[in-house]
Formats: structure tokens, sequence, C-alpha cells
């Protein structure tokens, strides 16, 4: 099983790694740095609490950008919607980030918002019409609030869906539907939402496909070996499925950065002190902000009164990440 495991590993990385193509390659002056010189909201799910495309997203800017100024919070919440809606058998509602984005907004103050939502918002059922309209509906809402502030919105269309690695609890046509019992072909339900995003993106408004991006990379997979996934609890990626959507990311925003074979990368990273630093910082001053900003979830709420902590423990982090960069 483990040989068969790092042939499908060794195949993959030919065919998929980080580069990052040399500054100098490109006049400075022509060189559009969408997150940098900025304050970076992110919005999202539990896949974005997890946090590891954020990782890999500062990390490849810090190792490309260095004199450039990045200031990315990144603040998801697992279990949370844009829709507000949930599933009928829940102990308590999902959380609805449109209760939370006001004081967001108001306390953070950003330049630019990424919001990638989706995955909750089905709620693990069919297509359903109402529910696609509540989902709409928030992200119209985000969009208003966004411009009001006059801040830029970037908008991430959702994950996918594996139904493989949990086909003995998912749930068929006809059977009651949720989060532990999935609908088998959730996938298209979360292509319905990608498609529509994808279909309101404008000058002003960008959409970055995560969904199209992700889902031919897993077909891919699963030609070598069937049972292969990214995505092994059916809806969370794992760190190289991250990868997979960090590469997305930096290739629409910034295409002079290149992982050309992500499976390579991971193991690298493992060893990587500057990665190891950037993730201490991003999951520190995701939780301080989070909980700062504060929300409530399965009947909690939580809201810190200070995030003067956080700040003084980021910054000590900051140096280190300097003193590391200047080497």
């Amino acid at each position: 099983m483990k040989t068969y495991f790092f042939i499908l590993v060794f195949i993959l990385s030919l065919t998929t790694s980080c580069k990052s193509e040399k500054k100098a390659e490109l006049p400075i002056a022509t060189v559009e740095l969408p997150l940098h010189n900025k304050r970076v909201l992110i919005l999202g799910n539990s896949i974005t609490q997890h946090g590891h495309y954020v990782d890999f997203i500062e990390y490849y800017l810090r190792k490309q950008y260095t004199d450039n100024q990045l200031d990315i919070i990144s603040i998801g919440l697992s279990s949370e919607t844009i829709s507000g809606t949930s599933e009928d058998q829940r102990e308590y509602p999902r959380p609805n980030v449109r209760t939370r984005l006001d004081k967001a907004l108001t306390e953070i103050k950003p330049d630019l918002v990424i919001a990638c939502y989706g995955m909750n918002d089905g709620n693990y059922h069919p297509l359903d019409s109402l529910r696609f309209q509540e989902y709409k509906t928030g992200i119209s809402e985000l969009k208003t609030k966004v411009e009001g502030i006059n801040a830029q919105l970037i908008l991430m269309t959702p994950t996918i869906f594996d139904p493989n690695p949990i086909e003995e609890r998912v749930s068929k046509d006809g059977e009651k539907h949720e989060y532990w019992h999935p609908y088998y072909k959730y996938n298209d339900v979360l292509e319905a939402y990608a498609d529509w995003l994808l279909s309101i993106e404008t000058d002003a408004l960008q959409v970055i496909d995560l969904h199209h991006h992700l889902g031919p990379i897993l077909a891919e997979m699963k030609t070598i070996k069937a049972d292969s996934t990214f995505i092994p609890d059916g809806v969370h990626p794992n760190k190289i499925g991250h990868l997979y959507m960090a590469q997305k990311i930096l290739k629409d925003l910034y295409p002079e950065i290149s992982i050309e074979h992500p499976i390579a990368e991971i193991e690298f990273l493992k060893i990587d002190s500057l990665y190891s630093l950037v993730s201490k910082r991003r999951e520190l001053r995701s939780e301080g902000w989070r909980n700062y900003v504060g929300y409530t979830k399965n009947g909690e709420t939580i809201k810190w009164d200070s995030i003067s902590a956080t700040k003084t423990e980021v910054e000590k982090l900051d140096k280190a990440i300097e003193n590391l960069l200047s080497k």
C-alpha cells in the first residue's frame, strides 16, 4: 500500500511544484501586487479556519517580495455560512457570517476582502432553490457592505466534495440529508454555486475559481488510483489540497509565482523555517482577531475584550521573520 502511494506521489509530482520565477525578470514598476501594501481580510468556513492555504500564499509572497508590506488577517469560522441556512437536524443553527460582518469590517478596516463560502451553504442537500437564493442574497449583502467601506471584494468559488472516502455514510435521493450523511451528488450543488459566482464576475468583482481548478486535479488522481483523494473526509481538503488552492489563488493574483510540483513542495515546507514562522503567525493572528470580532456557535458566544496581547505576540514573530529573511 505504501509503495503504491509513493508511486502515485511521484507521478503526480511530475505533472503538477513551487518555483518562484526570478523577481528581476519583471520590471518592478510593472508588477501588480494585489495583496501587498494594504490590509486584507479573508472570510470563510472551516477550510479557511484551518488556514493552510493562507499560510502557503503568505509564505510564497514573503519569499518573492521581501521589501513589500503584507498584512493578511484570516478569520474563517468552522460550520459558517453566508446564506444563514442550516440542516433541520442541527441542535443549533450554523453560524452566519452576516452576524459578524459589520464588526469585522469596523474593527479590521480592510482595504480588500476575500471570501470563500458555499461548502456549508447547500446544507449537504440536493440543489434547493430557496437555499440557493439565500446564498445569492448573502453574497449580495457582502458585496454591498464591502463596497460601503470603499474596499475591494474578491470571491472564491467553493472547493469540491468527494463522496468516495465516505461512501458508507452518504445519502441518496429520497433519504435524509445532513452533514454526517451528505447527498452523494453534493458536488453538483457546489458546481451550481460556483457557476453562479462566475456569472456575476465583472471588472470590479474578481472571482477565483477554486472549484473547477480542483476538480480536474482530483479526477486525474483517481485515474491513477481509484480511491485517491486530497479530501479524506469528503469535505475538508488536506494540506496538499490547500496547496492546490493556493496554487490557483497565486496563479490568478500573482502569475509570476508558479507552484509547479505541489506534492514535492509539501515535503520541503515541512522543514522550512520561514514557513513554520508564517504558519504560527497566521494561526495566532487568526484566533486573536476571530475572537476579538466575536461570534456565536453551538449556543456559545465568544468575544474577547482586547486584541493587544495578540498584537504583541505577532510583533515578536514579525521580528523573527524579518531576521530570517534578512540573512
